[in-house]
């Protein structure tokens, strides 16, 4: 059943299509409207000397301020207009800065502040006032900061930006910083400095990592032996319990062997080289003889499963106990 939607929401749900404002020539305008004044004042002028008889000296002294006059405002006018776009850009990048996640620095070549949003002020209570010196002092833990920040001062110098995680532990709290110092491009010496607190994602990723470590512990000490092979019956995976078993060691495991190199009664010609048996499907259970270190073999029960990618490479998950 198809039901369609489009005439009930045509019908209740129209959109209205703003189109953008546009500028209005206000330029043109005021220059026309300039030029219109002057030649009303000309004609005044004009009709002054007709009935007035004013002497020809006081008429010329009168179109040449006249003429001054314009040509100051028409000057002063463009004066304002181009500060005005300045002054706009300036307001626009200010809040642009202010809106950022992290704090934010500029500094010249002598490390004076240019500008500081309102959270790389916040980072700074306790320090002093905010600047370089400030930023540099939330590190006085750490006693290679002031040399980092110095190699991230000279990176920029060179046009190149670069960043540091960095730890914190100002007024008894622990707390992960990175930072990034970025050239500032037609101001020389002048460097844009980033400031976020990455504490949360650096416990997570601790946390995490440690995790794994356990897990990897866990594994390598296992009572049983895990392994893994592709489509060529090489290993991706083992664990040193495996590794033990079959007396290599797991880099050699990895690099050059197979896992029928290990396997006494190696399958049948039309096994494949995952295979541990004989037409071997997607599950695979076997008790097999298995070579050892020193020649000697061992009797091992494994249990395989294979699983075939879309891109035709086969991984297996395999266990020996």
């Amino acid at each position: 059943m198809n039901i369609d939607y489009h005439e009930f929401i045509a019908r209740h749900h129209k959109i209205t299509q703003v189109a953008p404002p546009k500028c209005k020539p206000r330029s043109r305008y005021l220059v026309g409207f300039t030029a219109l004044l002057i030649l009303v004042y000309v004609a005044a002028m004009m009709a002054v000397i007709t009935f007035a008889r004013v002497e020809e000296a006081s008429i010329i002294v009168a179109l040449v301020a006249v003429l001054m006059a314009a040509v100051l405002a028409f000057v002063a006018h463009r004066f304002y207009g181009q500060h005005k776009d300045q002054m706009r850009e300036l307001d626009l990048l200010r809040e642009v800065l202010q809106g950022s996640r992290g704090a934010r620095l500029i500094t010249d070549a002598s490390d004076n502040t240019v500008y500081s949003n309102q959270k790389f002020d916040e980072l700074c209570k306790g320090l002093g006032p905010p600047g370089f010196k400030a930023l540099v002092k939330l590190f006085d833990n750490n006693n290679e900061a002031r040399s980092h920040f110095g190699l991230l001062a000279d990176q920029a110098h060179r046009g190149l930006t670069d960043s540091i995680e960095l730890f914190s532990k100002f007024e008894d709290l622990d707390r992960w910083f990175a930072v990034t110092a970025q050239p500032v491009a037609g101001w020389a010496g002048y460097i844009h400095w980033r400031i976020d607190d990455v504490t949360e994602k650096y416990t997570v990723d601790r946390a995490i990592r440690e995790e794994r470590e356990k897990l990897i512990d866990f594994t390598d000490n296992a009572p049983v032996g895990f392994f893994s092979v592709d489509e060529n019956g090489r290993f991706v995976f083992a664990n040193a319990t495996f590794a033990r078993w079959v007396g290599d060691d797991i880099q050699t495991l990895l690099t050059t062997t197979h896992l029928h190199t290990y396997l006494v009664d190696v399958p049948g010609a039309e096994a494949r080289p995952f295979d541990i048996v004989e037409n071997g499907g997607a599950r695979q259970v076997a008790e097999l003889r298995m070579k050892g270190p020193a020649g000697r073999t061992f009797q091992a029960a494994i249990n395989q499963a294979v699983v075939k990618e879309s891109d035709g490479r086969v991984r297996t998950r395999g266990g020996r106990e």
